[in-house]
């Protein structure tokens, strides 16, 4: 388990950028800046997960973080803080992962794509589906004879696609509610503004 390895710096000023306290269970990046452990990896999860974070300083992408300075502490937290560190090292740092650390990110992985699919982005990836699903039924059709192919097939595909059709007017009446909102939000707040503007 060799990590690509830098020359760590050496600080004298140990204060965290993000909290603005002295750095608790301190990690540096691969840019050389000291960060609280549980800071860094708190600002990793705000995100998505899935990819690298870039340094809150200076935008250089972290792929690699040191926890020398707390790696043989035995309280708790000090604990999982090396185990997240390892975890951010192992998925960023280019080494090969194992299948058994995929598995572990399917759960994060199907949040992310439920919670996409009921955005705008996630309309159109559904209608395009929703074409290549029926391109296959087509092709499937003219392609075989009539004899061959099974009517509950059809019948499958014809289900599915009613089914599709639904869920994408579900998802386009969410979207809609959703913009209408917002801009009824905006348009009261600007009418706000114009009150007080004006007394």
């Amino acid at each position: 388990e060799s990590l690509p390895h830098w020359q760590p710096h050496y600080h004298s000023d140990f204060n965290c950028p993000i909290c603005l306290q002295t750095a608790t269970c301190p990690v540096e990046t691969n840019c050389g800046h000291i960060f609280c452990g549980s800071c860094l990896i708190t600002y990793w999860k705000h995100g998505s997960w899935l990819g690298a974070i870039s340094c809150p300083l200076c935008r250089q992408k972290v792929i690699l973080l040191d926890n020398v300075f707390c790696e043989n502490q035995q309280n708790k937290p000090s604990k999982r803080i090396v185990h997240e560190i390892r975890d951010y090292n192992k998925r960023f740092s280019g080494q090969p992962r194992q299948f058994a650390d995929y598995l572990y990110d399917m759960p994060l992985l199907l949040h992310l794509a439920l919670r996409g699919i009921f955005t705008q982005g996630g309309l159109i990836w559904i209608f395009f589906l929703r074409v290549i699903v029926c391109s296959l039924g087509t092709i499937m059709c003219l392609s075989s004879p009539f004899d061959i192919m099974p009517e509950p097939l059809g019948g499958v595909l014809g289900a599915v696609d009613d089914l599709v059709v639904v869920f994408l007017f579900l998802n386009c009446m969410i979207n809609i509610c959703r913009q209408i909102e917002s801009e009824g939000v905006s348009m009261t707040s600007s009418a706000t503004q114009s009150l007080l503007s004006e007394s």
